[in-house]
């Protein structure tokens, strides 16, 4: 998968290659064979902040915020859609494009201390959390939220990247 970095916040190179091979992982486990890019932005807590006001009417900073290009049919993910993918190909990145990604590297780093694991870690959870929604998961409703967090887990483990 390319990602096109837009760094207003800096992350360690190692940790930005593990994320590389993170985005990689989603696309192989949600079975796509096409090539994918996404946009990937590293912001402060004031940047979401107001995206995720202007966006989603929520007046306060978050972790992660996902804008996908496709609008998957209910039940379907991007596995099962190949020819939405397809209709979203950008001839000069040679690849489908399936949208943007915002994280913040405050709320990722408060984020791994509270949780007692690592930036790294921390990071890479975000970015497939942010591609699974760019893929058609959700976690709105419970039966949602247990695919959604079923594919997280099957992508992270899969690289060895645990909780702790």
């Amino acid at each position: 998968m390319k990602i096109e970095w837009i760094p207003d916040a800096d992350l360690p190179a190692e940790t930005l290659l593990k994320m590389e091979k993170c985005a990689e992982q989603c696309a192989a486990a949600e079975g796509i064979e096409l090539s994918c890019a996404i946009n990937v932005r590293l912001c402060d807590d004031a940047s979401i902040a107001t995206l995720n006001q202007t966006q989603r009417g929520v007046p306060r900073a978050t972790d992660v915020l996902s804008f996908p290009t496709v609008n998957y049919p209910s039940g379907q993910t991007a596995g099962m859609c190949e020819h939405l993918l397809r209709k979203e190909y950008d001839d000069e990145s040679g690849a489908c494009f399936l949208g943007d990604i915002v994280i913040s590297v405050p709320h990722l780093k408060a984020q791994a201390k509270s949780y007692g694991h690592s930036e790294e870690r921390e990071a890479c959870y975000l970015l497939v959390h942010g591609i699974c929604h760019l893929m058609g998961y959700d976690h709105m409703q419970d039966e949602d939220k247990i695919k959604m967090r079923g594919m997280e887990e099957k992508i992270l483990h899969s690289l060895a990247i645990g909780r702790n």
